[in-house]
């Protein structure tokens, strides 16, 4: 019966997810037998039964708190299985954000030194490290206090009476996912990279790799940037709160799992956060490089007075308007997805 999937389910999504399908298989037999048990004559189980047999095994919060073992977490034991996940993603994102820093870094500023015994290239790789475990530190710290935000003000709201074992009752459990709700990992893990390897790289030092290339042949490389770091770096504190909120969302949607309205319109709130924020950035004619063509031909990347350089002059002069028309374009799809999954969710379809 679907009370008994929804039962089971409802235990199973709060373990871990090696455990999840063993014990799911575990309690499926268990409820078989209690209920084979009661109705010895051979009747077939009614709605009423299963529900006498859910009551009697009790609240699914606490079953699988019985199953897991609550008394060795930190976090609160719902959330403990998606926090080791998200804290997995974010350190390997940081891992690799980090790698990538000082890959580009070596190669964009090269030590000058007659063999790998120098102590230029000790002090970098002494850096590497250290910013490997002060980042490390940062990511566990952060994903520490978001799970202890979503657990004192989300996911608490309008669990009173889900606590007890009295109070509880199989008609409280929510429905099953649906293929039309359901969230794929793969797209909030994807969206955690995403940030972080941003956030890491391109709100620090890394703001200039944003530019054109251009490789010298005595070695080393040189990097005409596409902002202007000053300016930039003024809207620094409104670009964290803004991947702050995106780390928060990606990992509503790990632990939830699957669509609902709330998590649409907290959604639709972010993308709305996410253009505006384009919108102030870069409707500012201040934050572009105001060198940018001068640097060009300086790097010798384009020739003055050339047919290339007056095409490029062109498209430096327009790429405000482009720019903020393609993010335009992709916050109107963003908007559309996410209204239409919100009507289907309150039509039920």
């Amino acid at each position: 019966m679907e009370l008994i999937k929804r039962y089971i389910h409802e235990v199973t999504r709060q373990l871990p997810e090696q455990q999840r399908g063993e014990i799911g298989k575990e309690l499926e037999g268990l409820v078989g037998d209690m209920l084979e048990e009661r109705l010895q004559d051979g009747s077939p189980a009614t709605a009423k039964d299963v529900e006498e047999v859910l009551l009697e095994l009790g609240n699914p919060r606490q079953l699988a708190d019985r199953y897991r073992g609550s008394g060795r977490y930190l976090i609160g034991p719902e959330l403990f299985a998606p926090y080791l996940s998200v804290l997995k993603i974010v350190c390997i994102a940081i891992i690799i954000a980090i790698t990538v820093e000082f890959a580009i870094t070596s190669i964009t500023q090269p030590v000058h030194q007659t063999g790998f015994s120098g102590s230029g290239m000790l002090d970098k790789f002494v850096d590497y490290i250290a910013d490997l475990f002060v980042g490390g530190l940062q990511g566990f710290t952060s994903v520490t206090i978001i799970f202890g935000l979503i657990e004192y003000t989300g996911l608490r709201k309008g669990k009173a009476d889900f606590n007890s074992k009295k109070d509880w009752h199989p008609s409280q459990l929510p429905p099953l996912p649906t293929e039309h709700n359901r969230i794929r990992r793969s797209e909030p893990v994807a969206g955690l990279i995403f940030t972080i390897l941003f956030g890491v790289l391109f709100t620090t030092i890394s703001i200039d790799w944003l530019g054109a290339w251009r490789f010298r042949d005595g070695g080393g490389m040189s990097i005409v940037p596409v902002f202007d770091r000053g300016i930039f770096q003024g809207y620094l504190p409104l670009i964290w709160v803004f991947l702050a909120a995106s780390m928060i969302r990606d990992t509503l949607k790990i632990i939830v799992g699957k669509w609902t309205e709330t998590l649409v319109i907290f959604n639709i709130v972010i993308s709305i956060l996410g253009f505006g924020l384009a919108l102030l950035m870069f409707t500012n004619p201040e934050i572009w490089n105001p060198d940018f063509m001068a640097q060009m031909v300086q790097a010798g990347i384009v020739q003055d007075a050339s047919g290339a350089y007056g095409t490029l002059l062109n498209f430096w002069n327009s790429a405000t308007d482009g720019f903020i028309f393609l993010v335009g374009i992709v916050f109107v799809i963003e908007l559309i997805v996410a209204v239409s999954r919100l009507f289907k969710l309150r039509s039920g379809a």
